[in-house]
């Protein structure tokens, strides 16, 4: 899975250097070529994805005890995991989100302490548009890469390999389509000539999709038996239920009757043998089926996480038109260090299938448990690393007295996670805010003069310091909440060039999660005085993007800050009330203007224009160089990048546009860098055929604008974007 080229065996003279270019910042594009993929610091192990909520995950192992440019008391560095995803389209690995999370200097000689850390990372993805209805067994399966880059934030080019860090790829699972609109079913059927037989069809109404039963015991074992798939393997879910020894961990009712198994022949005494005594090692049951790869632990957001991958096309209870099966995973907690895992922390699950077409190299699935960890919290002086043990376990729950106990699938696996530092709040309720629009709170400048309220200061150009705009996403969640609806808080903002503190008076519409079961839940804060009742229960309920509330910046510019206040009180009695630390934000909303119409000098009113020397659409002789220039301002441009249509005409076919186009892009290189103006290129047409080009002028900012997606089903997803312009200019070449 991992398709990297991975450098762990560093000789202590490459260590020397390679710690001395990270203390430096250097930039990875000045190290040499063939120190690419460098894993001695960390290194990306895993990548999984949870169909049932479209989540991505990502486990990172660090390995060192330094080398990281300081101490958790200290701002340290950061590792960035960027996503990319091929849905097989012919559109190839597209960029779907970047993540990241803070990484410190944390001494092996702290006590218990003992390196490698294994630290979880995840973003949503935006699949609706892709899922399809299939045929029972086939699935749209995408291939997922993942780039892990230390300090600095990868390139949006899927084919760049990091100097730091690495690229590991994965074939995932998108969920079946689970609403059928008439619409899209008569073009399935391809009868829209036949539309008039039925004048009234409704092509907007919608049915949901019902899983259908499992096909009678006869057909499905002669299935499964034809699919290789052991006798045990096919009825253990009917037959689980039915031990004694085994019968409190059983899921549901039995799939088969036994009587009606036992009269096509099966031998309900030599399976039930097998499973109640079966052979394996102290870590792993059988895992022919599925096994447990990765766990770690996202420490801003108190969450556990682990990647299981599927082996085989057959054997999960069902194709993706039945109610499949379920991948348990438990997690464990040893918080003395001292080899006992003491505490079970919960369970958590994905549903899996038969499906025809699983990759040789299998699917890999996630899944996620939100904890609340304010009760184990210590200083940054302290680091505070213990040890998670996570037990994988089909279609049976795992144990919850027994860390030590397998069922007869599955396996399990020890790390070592690190807990965010913090102050232990005596159990009153409390409140830890993950991120805003993604980036977080760590991440977010505090206490600079330029930089205040910008994301990623610290972290090498090109593309670092991003100001915040559009739908501004504060994510978090309430520590010692209690049960769901019992807590109460609202969110707000403060111009820091004057005013007052403002309620987020948006409407939010929450999806809490409970069981894989998503429901959608609409509040109105303007109807409540700003406020909005708190949802999740820890470990039972969560939000899906642990999203506290959405804020429309609006138009609104320059440097904010935003809190939250909280309480127990229904009342909301000032003096029951509580507040969060206030965290500045830069608010940029202004992105490109840009004037359409051609014109033979620079739009002085403009922050993107371009031209070409005698005016826009005329004629030129081949072997003629073209004269132009452009503008791209913005105070945080990021990049500005020519086109040219038709590129089949371009001769040699193929060559780069940077060859007869100069200068063909560029990208920031300062926070000081602020674009061009007046910018001089030139167009080589020897490299043109005779033929008549548009080229394009694009240009994109570093705002993190938040926008959502509602999908079909009422649901939704946050997605980033930036500020983006485009301006088109024609000409011609002559034969």
């Amino acid at each position: 899975m991992d398709k990297a080229i991975a450098t762990d065996n560093l000789s202590d003279q490459q260590v020397k250097v390679y710690l001395e270019n990270r203390k430096l910042l250097l930039l990875s594009k000045f190290l040499p070529q063939q120190t690419a993929g460098i894993t001695y610091w960390e290194q990306l192990l895993c990548v999984g994805f949870n169909p049932d909520v479209s989540r991505l995950e990502a486990v990172v192992r660090i390995k060192q005890p330094g080398g990281y440019s300081g101490g958790l008391c200290s701002t340290g560095s950061h590792e960035f995991v960027r996503f990319f995803v091929d849905y097989h389209d012919g559109a190839g690995f597209q960029d779907a989100g970047l993540t990241s999370f803070k990484v410190s200097d944390i001494p092996d000689a702290v006590p218990h302490t003992k390196h490698p850390l294994h630290y979880m990372v995840y973003i949503f993805l935006n699949d609706e548009a892709h899922r399809r209805f299939t045929n029972c067994d086939t699935a749209i399966i995408p291939s997922v890469r993942a780039v892990l880059s230390w300090n600095s934030i990868p390139s949006v080019n899927p084919a760049d390999i990091p100097h730091f860090g690495n690229v590991v790829n994965a074939d995932i699972q998108l969920k079946r389509k689970r609403i059928i609109f008439w619409g899209d079913l008569i073009k399935e059927l391809g009868i829209q000539e036949k539309l008039d037989v039925f004048p009234q069809v409704d092509e907007d109404f919608k049915l949901p999709v019902i899983d259908k039963p499992l096909p009678p015991v006869e057909q499905f074992y002669k299935m499964y038996k034809g699919a290789g798939v052991e006798d045990h393997r096919t009825f253990y879910s009917s037959l689980i239920p039915q031990l004694p020894e085994v019968a409190k961990q059983a899921t549901g009712a039995p799939v088969f009757d036994l009587d009606i198994i036992s009269k096509i022949g099966v031998n309900i005494g030599d399976l039930t043998k097998v499973i109640t005594n079966p052979i394996f090692d102290n870590d792993k049951a059988n895992v022919s089926y599925e096994e447990l790869t990765c766990v770690g632990l996202h420490t801003n957001s108190d969450t556990l996480g682990a990647v299981i991958r599927l082996k085989k096309t057959t054997g999960f209870s069902g194709n993706l038109c039945t109610a499949g099966s379920k991948e348990y995973v438990a997690f464990w907690a040893d918080w003395n260090n001292d080899g006992t895992f003491d505490e079970y922390l919960g369970t958590t699950s994905v549903t899996v299938h038969d499906i025809s077409n699983i990759p040789k190299d299998g699917l890999f699935y996630n899944v996620a448990l939100p904890l609340d960890f304010s009760k184990r919290l210590k200083s940054c002086e302290l680091p505070n690393v213990v040890r998670i043990r996570g037990v994988l376990s089909w279609q049976t729950l795992p144990s919850t007295t027994d860390p030590n106990a397998l069922n007869f699938y599955g396996n399990r696996i020890d790390v070592r996670v690190q807990i965010r530092p913090g102050v232990q709040d005596g159990g009153k309720l409390g409140i830890n805010l993950f991120d805003v629009n993604g980036v977080a709170l760590s991440n977010i400048d505090q206490s600079g003069i330029s930089t205040r309220g910008l994301a990623y200061s610290s972290a090498v150009f090109p593309g670092a310091a991003y100001p915040f705009g559009g739908l501004i996403k504060l994510s978090g969640m309430f520590t010692n909440s209690g049960a769901s609806g019992t807590t109460f808080y609202k969110v707000q903002f403060l111009d820091t060039s004057g005013g007052t503190w403002q309620d987020v008076m948006d409407k939010q519409k929450f999806q809490i999660i409970e069981s894989s079961i998503l429901t959608l839940h609409d509040q109105d804060p303007s109807l409540t005085g700003g406020w909005l009742t708190y949802l999740p229960a820890v470990p039972s309920k969560a939000e899906k993007l642990s999203l506290l509330a959405f804020w429309d910046s609006g138009s609104r510019n320059g440097l904010y800050k935003i809190r939250v206040l909280y309480t127990k009180d229904p009342l909301h009695a000032p003096a029951n009330i509580s507040y969060s630390a206030e965290t500045y934000v830069y608010l940029d909303n202004t992105g490109y203007t840009v004037n359409g119409a051609p014109s033979a000098a620079l739009d002085p009113a403009s922050t993107l224009d371009v031209i070409i020397a005698g005016g826009d659409c005329k004629f030129y002789n081949k072997g003629d160089v073209i004269s132009g220039q452009l503008k791209v301002l913005d105070q945080f441009f990021s990049s500005w990048s020519f086109s040219l249509q038709p590129a089949a005409h371009i001769t040699p076919l193929g060559t780069p546009l940077s060859t007869f186009i100069i200068p063909s892009s560029r990208s920031c290189v300062s926070l000081a860098d602020n674009g061009n103006n007046g910018l001089a290129f030139t167009i080589d047409t020897k490299y043109l055929q005779s033929c008549g080009y548009t080229i394009r002028l694009s240009a994109t900012d570093r705002s993190l604008v938040g926008y959502r997606i509602t999908f079909l089903d009422g649901s939704y997803i946050y997605n980033l974007t930036s500020h983006y312009a485009e301006k088109y200019l024609g000409f011609a070449v002559l034969p």
